[in-house]
């Protein structure tokens, strides 16, 4: 996607623009020049890049956190009214006009919870990247490593994301009375199948949020200081390899956790393009990242590598690890 990106120059000098804003460079020209040597202003800049994202992203998740709750319970109490006066209602096309204009309202109450789920998972993500990366590998910590400017192309797919799912919200639902639902209901056997479907995608996808999460965090705990977001290609002196814990099954848990909780991301927004492209671009990003570490890590580790790669698996479909043969290396 990188070279798509970089292809087109109008948007690739857009998106540059972006991931400036993203990085807080604009905070250059307010802070005090620093020279490469002044360590104790470089250090500076970075705490107070690193408490603005925070402070940012932290505001964003309480508020998303917080409207996600309370369209959960507007949901169950209009649940608990639906079935109160459907009871008190005789007529039967008067019960069913009240369930459909009800459950609009559920449906739509529902679906801005699943867009406050995503955001507060996105924060949790951004977040987590920071403070495991500052607990465990406190060297390598800094503004960065939040990982907002992680990439033209993450943000690229973040914007398609959101607009997939603001635009199938207010344009591809039925309106009643200017609420938008994500389905028509025509009778109550339709309306519950549809449910069941729903919900079924919807917890899938929250699994596989909140267990990639945790696998990422963990493998970034577990590998401590020798975790970091950039290959590295010389060995430094706390460098070693990590083969227990999760690293005795998954030899790649944290882009197996990230690729999962991606995927998972846009099935809990019901985005079924931005998920089949979530699933395709990450594939192609690891597919060809995965293979140059391995072989950055044979050449850092030798046969010690190469022994732990063969009792080892990647955990992402048909991705092409370094030769079993040595003598190909």
């Amino acid at each position: 996607m990188e070279e798509i990106i970089e292809s087109l120059r109008p948007i690739s000098r857009f998106l540059d623009r972006i991931q400036s804003i993203l990085a807080l460079d604009f905070l250059n020209d307010y802070l005090p020049k620093a020279e490469d040597n002044d360590r104790f202003l470089l250090v500076n800049k970075e705490i107070i890049k690193s408490a603005i994202l925070a402070t940012g992203l932290g505001i964003q998740w309480g508020l998303h956190f917080s409207c996600g709750c309370y369209l959960l319970w507007i949901s169950w109490w209009q649940n608990q009214q639906q079935q109160q006066q459907e009871e008190d209602l005789q007529d039967q096309q008067d019960q069913q006009q009240h369930y459909d204009n009800t459950h609009s309202h559920r449906v739509v109450a529902m679906t801005l919870w699943t867009w406050c789920f995503y955001i507060t998972a996105m924060c949790t993500f951004h977040l987590l990247e920071f403070y495991v990366t500052a607990f465990f590998n406190p060297t390598v910590v800094s503004s960065d490593s939040f990982l907002v400017n992680h990439s033209k192309a993450y943000t690229v797919a973040a914007m398609i994301a959101s607009t997939e799912f603001w635009f199938r919200f207010w344009f591809f639902s039925d309106t009643t009375s200017r609420t938008m639902t994500l389905t028509t209901t025509i009778t109550a056997t339709t309306t519950t199948t549809t449910n069941y479907l729903w919900i079924s995608i919807t917890v899938l996808g929250i699994l596989m949020v909140i267990v990639s999460q945790i696998i990422r965090s963990w493998a970034m705990m577990k590998c401590g200081e020798s975790f970091n977001h950039y290959i590295q290609t010389q060995k430094k002196e706390n460098h070693i390899l990590v083969t227990n814990g999760i690293y005795a099954w998954l030899r790649h848990p944290s882009y197996f956790g990230f690729y999962y909780w991606s995927i998972g991301t846009q099935l809990v927004l019901h985005n079924p393009i931005s998920c089949v492209l979530f699933a395709l671009a990450g594939w192609k990003f690891f597919s060809q990242r995965i293979p140059y570490e391995e072989r950055s890590l044979i050449r850092l580790f030798g046969d010690e590598y190469y022994d732990y790669v063969m009792r080892s698996y990647v955990g992402i479909p048909f991705i092409q690890s370094i030769p079993k043969d040595k003598k190909k290396r």
